[in-house]
C-alpha cells in the first residue's frame, strides 16, 4: 500500500438543525445535517415535526389541504 495517500481520519462534531450535537470520527473536521436521530420522526416517533423548508411536497399539501379523494379518515 502506498503512505501517505489516505485523508487523515479524526475526531468529527456533527450539529442538527435541531441544535442536537455530537461527537464521531470522519476525515472532515465537522459536519452540519439537516435531521439527526433526536428530530427523525422514525426514530423520535413524533409524527409531523419536520426542520426542512417547504419543499415540494409541503407545496403540494398546502395547494391540495382538505380536497378528501375518497380516503378513509384517521381516527
Amino acid at each position: 500500500m502506498k503512505k501517505d495517500i489516505h485523508p487523515v481520519y479524526q475526531e468529527c462534531a456533527v450539529a442538527c438543525a435541531c441544535g442536537n450535537s455530537f461527537q464521531t470520527s470522519s476525515t472532515k473536521k465537522e459536519i452540519r445535517v439537516g435531521v439527526c436521530s433526536q428530530c427523525h420522526p422514525f426514530y423520535s416517533g413524533k409524527k409531523g415535526t419536520r426542520v426542512v423548508a417547504d419543499g415540494r411536497l409541503e407545496k403540494f399539501q398546502k395547494k391540495y389541504a382538505g380536497i378528501n379523494y375518497g380516503q378513509k379518515t384517521a381516527n
